[in-house]
């Protein structure tokens, strides 16, 4: 990746509970919201999902720019498969932070 590139972008990180009895839709409703954002906006590059030891669920996903990422979180309001998503989630919190480095 190019430093002007790397220069612009942004990664969001999302942190949430869920029963781990819903792992496996959990799973499958966070591929569905990326293929849907991705068809809707463009710049997602990266979208991962993974759990830490403490049964805490951590996406993130990175996008090219800042201006990409803020088109999708308007359009996330309105598309039912993140409200399906979220719906599995508790104690949400997100934060975003400007991508510096890649070794």
């Amino acid at each position: 990746m190019s430093v002007e590139n790397m220069n612009n972008a942004v990664i969001a990180i999302t942190r949430f509970k869920a029963k781990p009895e819903d792992a496996e839709e959990v799973k499958a409703k966070h591929a569905t919201l990326a293929s849907t954002v991705r068809a809707a906006v463009p710049g997602l590059e990266e979208a991962r999902l993974g759990r830490a030891e403490d049964g805490v669920w951590i996406g993130v996903w990175r996008w090219d720019s800042q201006e990409s990422l803020r088109k999708a979180q308007e359009l996330a309001h309105s598309l039912p498969e993140a409200t399906a998503a979220f719906a599995l989630a508790s104690d949400v919190t997100a934060e975003t932070a400007e991508l510096v480095q890649e070794s």
